[in-house]
């Protein structure tokens, strides 16, 4: 069993090693702005998502049938709590995959935070973008600041009564 769960340990990392690499592709496609780009790495990390999910299921799986067999009844528990009841040289190989997976999680979260707001200041710069070159319904050099202070040439709606129809 201990066996087993350190292949799945040794998988897993495998998986979010890929994920990193694909993370940083994603950094790469978001600056240059290839949202085709971006939705291919999206596409490719697809298959690594449900091949997490199988190696996820199968180490719960494995966790408590080991649970059971040892006559241990515990919900949810936690692998930082399970190591030490293996014997020390599985201990030991368990705790080394257990820190590198958890060193490719973190980088991953990391690479993902940055992602994240890669993507927020690149639609935020869409938005300002958009919105200078919307048009403008103020006409600079007439009343000062551009306000129209009698408020009867324009609507509701921004438009002159010169626009109107006949």
């Amino acid at each position: 069993m201990v066996e087993q769960l350190i292949q799945i340990f040794q998988a897993m990392t495998v998986v979010h090693e890929r994920f990193n690499e694909q993370a940083a592709r994603k950094e790469e496609v978001i600056k240059k702005g290839d949202m085709p780009g971006l939705e291919q790495v999206m596409k490719e990390e697809s298959p690594l998502i449900q091949q997490l999910r199988k190696l996820e299921n199968t180490r719960q799986r494995l966790v408590q049938e080991w649970l059971e067999q040892k006559g241990i009844i515990k919900e949810d528990i936690t692998m930082d709590k399970l190591i030490p009841l293996f014997p020390e040289k599985e201990r030991e190989d368990l705790q080394y995959w257990q820190q590198r997976l958890m060193t490719e999680i973190h980088k991953l979260k990391d690479q993902n935070e940055l992602n994240e707001q890669l993507l927020e200041d690149s639609l935020r710069f869409v938005n300002l973008s958009l919105d200078a070159m919307s048009p403008q319904n103020q006409f600079a050099g007439y009343g000062g600041d551009g306000s129209n202070d009698d408020g009867e040439d324009f609507g509701p709606g921004g438009r002159s009564l010169f626009d109107s129809k006949a």
